[in-house]
C-alpha cells in the first residue's frame, strides 16, 4: 500500500511535468516551422485585406448616410438642441495592432527616418471603423444624433519596453445619443 501511495504522490506530478515538456517542445517545433509561412502570408495578403476592409467600411458609411440623411456624429459640446426627448451615453471600441510584416516595414522606416505610414494608415482605419460603429449603434438605438463625441486611445501590451512599441491600440469612442421631438 505504501508503494502505491509513493507512486501516486511522486509519479503523477512527474508524469504531468513530462507531458508539459512534450507539449511545449511540439508547440515550439510547429511554431518555428509555421511562423515563416504565416509571416509571408501576412506580407502578401495584408495590404489587400486592409483595402477590402476599407472598401466595406466606405459602403457601410454610405448606407448609414443614406439611411439618416446626415452624419449623426457631432463633436460639438457647446450647442445642445432644445427639443431633446431622450438621451443616453453610447460607446464602442476596437482593438487593432500591426502585423509582424508591418512592424518590420516600420522598423526599416525608423532606421532611415521619415513618416511611418504603416502605423498611420492602420490607426486612421481604426478611427474610421470606431466612428462608423458609433453611427450604427446610434441609428440602431433610434437616436437622431450623437453629441459630444470623444475619442480615446490606449496602448495595449506596453510591457515589451519603450523601444519595442506596443502590441496593439484600443480606440474607444463615446458620446451622448439624443432623440429629438422634432428631428427636422
Amino acid at each position: 500500500m505504501s508503494e502505491l501511495l509513493f507512486y501516486a504522490v511522486c509519479g503523477i506530478p512527474l508524469l504531468l511535468l513530462v507531458l508539459w515538456g512534450v507539449f511545449w517542445t511540439i508547440y515550439g517545433v510547429l511554431f518555428s516551422i509555421a511562423y515563416p509561412f504565416m509571416f509571408l502570408y501576412g506580407a502578401l495578403t495584408g495590404s489587400s485585406k486592409r483595402k477590402e476592409w476599407q472598401k466595406k467600411l466606405i459602403i457601410r458609411e454610405r448606407q448609414t448616410l443614406s439611411k439618416t440623411g446626415k452624419d449623426v456624429l457631432s463633436m460639438d459640446k457647446l450647442r445642445r438642441p432644445q427639443n431633446v426627448s431622450e438621451s443616453g451615453v453610447i460607446w464602442t471600441s476596437i482593438v487593432i495592432g500591426p502585423s509582424h510584416w508591418q512592424q518590420l516595414v516600420a522598423a526599416i522606416y525608423m532606421l532611415f527616418g521619415g513618416s511611418v505610414d504603416v502605423y498611420r494608415d492602420l490607426i486612421a482605419l481604426g478611427r474610421s471603423e470606431v466612428f462608423q460603429r458609433l453611427r450604427e449603434m446610434a441609428t440602431d438605438k433610434g437616436y437622431d444624433a450623437v453629441i459630444g463625441v470623444r475619442l480615446d486611445t490606449s496602448m495595449i501590451g506596453t510591457h515589451r519596453g519603450k523601444t519595442q512599441g506596443s502590441k496593439g491600440i484600443e480606440i474607444f469612442a463615446y458620446g451622448t445619443g439624443i432623440k429629438l421631438d422634432n428631428p427636422a
